[in-house]
């Protein structure tokens, strides 16, 4: 789906002028993470204990405004695993939701409805077909490229398919 990559930039040794870290792949366990820290010279107890994020890299959103300098790993590790689990819905969720953390909210309630490689216009002939029962005659009639704009209002058209947030 999408590589989350965030580089780990120990925050002493920044301060002090140099740049010591390394590109980490999310999602991460702790242990990893911590082995992760230790490589770049961040030791809880030391001089240098603490770190930050200086680069992100992930093609489906901006992790930076999403996640900050200063990240909760775990909010990072959920993100990476709703999109290893659930793919072009999560990416769908994404891009209708006013964050990440409603993304998950709504993928972990189920409060959508996700409909896969669909178009506006697809979804009016399932929905009129699944939904109506018309006659065949009225059927030749009907206006499906209009019904299809109708549903704008309740259903977005993203990249994946067409999601409806309920």
């Amino acid at each position: 789906m999408c590589e989350m990559k965030g580089f780990i930039t120990n925050l002493g040794k920044y301060n002090e002028g140099y740049l010591v870290g390394k590109w980490i792949d999310f999602p991460i366990d702790d242990d990893d993470f911590e082995k992760e820290l230790a490589s770049i010279g961040v030791v809880s107890g030391s001089m240098y204990e603490e770190w930050f994020i200086t680069d992100y890299d992930c093609a489906l959103f901006d992790m930076h405004d999403a996640f900050g300098e200063y990240p909760n790993i775990d909010d990072i590790n959920d993100v990476a695993e709703a999109l290893e689990d659930n793919g072009d819905e999560f990416v769908a969720l994404l891009e209708v939701c006013q964050d990440y953390s409603e993304a998950l909210e709504r993928l972990e309630s189920g409060k959508y409805i996700f409909y896969s490689g669909m178009t506006l216009e697809d979804l009016a002939y399932e929905l009129v077909d699944e939904c109506y029962n018309l006659p065949e005659f009225a059927l030749r009639y009907f206006d499906y490229e209009a019904y299809a704009r109708d549903l704008e209002a309740d259903y977005t058209e993203v990249e994946g398919g067409i999601i409806c947030l309920n």
